[in-house]
């Protein structure tokens, strides 16, 4: 009996620690709250924090993702993110003047104890934070970034507010002319929703000149226009920087396509290249889908099931008479269904497909399968692969874009490569720098 009292006392004790934010190292509650945990805390009205209700703590920590002198971010404001179990999150606190104090990439530690946790124009903020309260840890940290679309950026707002993410690629709309700046509100589309890409007047980089494509790094902020009714999330680049300007030289854009075509031209395709032609390998079957260039895929176990089947995608980069060409970056998007291959890799040939070499690692996809519009994949990088520098029409590039991994041979199959929802929406692109202009 004694034997089971103290079991049942030792599961008890567990049980209240595991309740309690404790420091195991020191044996005391950690003086140190997430900022996630700060931000369950608001259930709509205003809280003056203390450390009865931050169970024990008084501080929070963070990276600093604002950047004061470029003039993008709402006056007085800095804001954190920390990064806590994988989950990122970030809060906007408000410092007054000496919020300029700090840039990116400084670690901070905030003594919160008497401030206000607020909504303010539909932003989560703490306000009324003492002049002594931030301490200055460190600079130079690194600052992680959420790479999300539109869509999920929408949809789980709460989640990203105030944090730093990146939208692959998109185009601004209507797409912009000589003389429109990025001051104001912006529409941005990746095909998969809109958002406004917000740029104060005081903005280093307020009367730039637009770019029509681009991938975007910001800050995730609510945002109460003055015609709006209601804040919504949005984008608020900290500099130019932020607004990555893509240099297309091939796209496709499948605005109307039916899917199945057996081949399918570039609809981009810069003076000095060759216009290139979309295919498929012998392992996949053409697909009915509009906007879209379409197979179904059969189940390949692994990469090396995937390239015996002939289960690819190809196209082909080739530089028009002596022009040369350097690659920086391959975009697309992708439909993936259910039962469709989940894993891609990209390679590439320099020998006219006599063997080919794989660009970073296998990509594997693990949400939006229920997205019919398709899903902006993550960015892949050819600026760091040497052969794709300064190309000439002797070397022709192949590409090929291999799958696997799939579950069903009739059903819920596809891997298709788009949708492009609007004329300047491309469903493939790829980017360079042309390095010597083709005079012949």
């Amino acid at each position: 009996m004694k034997k089971i009292l103290l079991i049942v006392t030792v599961f008890s004790f567990s049980i209240l620690m595991a309740c309690k934010r404790t420091d195991w190292a020191e044996g005391t509650l950690s003086p140190v709250i997430s900022i996630e945990d700060i931000r369950l805390l608001f259930t709509g009205e205003d809280l003056i924090l203390n450390s009865s209700n931050l169970a024990g703590a008084t501080k929070i920590a963070g990276v600093v993702i604002s950047e004061a002198s470029s003039g993008n971010i709402p006056e007085g404001i800095l804001v954190v993110q920390n990064t806590r179990r994988k989950k990122v999150r970030g809060i906007n606190l408000y410092l007054g003047s000496q919020a300029a104090n700090y840039k990116p990439g400084d670690s901070v530690l905030i003594n919160i104890e008497g401030a206000v946790l607020k909504q303010e124009k539909g932003a989560l903020i703490l306000d009324r934070i003492a002049s002594d309260a931030v301490q200055l840890v460190s600079e130079h940290n690194t600052i992680n970034i959420s790479q999300v679309s539109i869509d999920q950026l929408q949809v789980n707002s709460t989640l990203y507010e105030s944090t730093l993410v990146k939208i692959y690629a998109g185009d601004f709309i209507p797409e912009p002319v000589a003389g429109d700046y990025y001051i104001g509100d912006k529409i941005f589309s990746d095909g998969t929703g809109e958002i406004t890409i917000h740029t104060e007047a005081t903005a280093s980089y307020s009367s730039e000149q637009m770019a029509a494509t681009a991938s975007v790094v910001s800050i995730a902020m609510m945002y109460l226009p003055q015609s709006a009714d209601e804040a919504k999330i949005s984008l608020w680049p900290r500099n130019i920087e932020d607004i990555k300007a893509k240099t297309v030289i091939l796209a496709w854009n499948l605005l109307g396509a039916i899917g199945n075509e057996t081949t399918s031209s570039s609809t981009i395709t810069n003076p000095n290249l060759e216009l290139s032609t979309l295919s498929r390998g012998p392992g996949i079957v053409p697909q009915t889908a509009g906007d879209s260039y379409a197979s179904t895929f059969p189940i390949n176990a692994d990469k090396t099931a995937a390239i015996s089947a002939g289960a690819y995608y190809q196209f082909t980069i080739k530089p028009k008479g002596n022009a040369a060409i350097s690659l920086s970056a391959l975009d697309i998007i992708l439909r993936i269904q259910t039962n469709a291959p989940k894993t891609h890799i990209w390679m590439y040939s320099m020998d006219n497909g006599f063997s080919f070499k794989e660009i970073g690692t296998p990509y594997t996809w693990t949400t939006g399968f229920s997205e019919n519009n398709g899903i902006q994949q993550p960015q892949l990088n050819l600026s760091s692969v040497n052969d794709l520098q300064h190309l000439v029409s002797g070397s022709p590039v192949i590409f090929r874009l291999y799958a696997w991994g799939g579950t069903s041979i009739t059903s819920n199959n596809g891997f298709r490569i788009g949708k492009s929802r609007t004329v300047t929406q491309h469903a493939l692109t790829i980017e360079g720098t042309i390095i010597e202009e083709n005079t012949l």
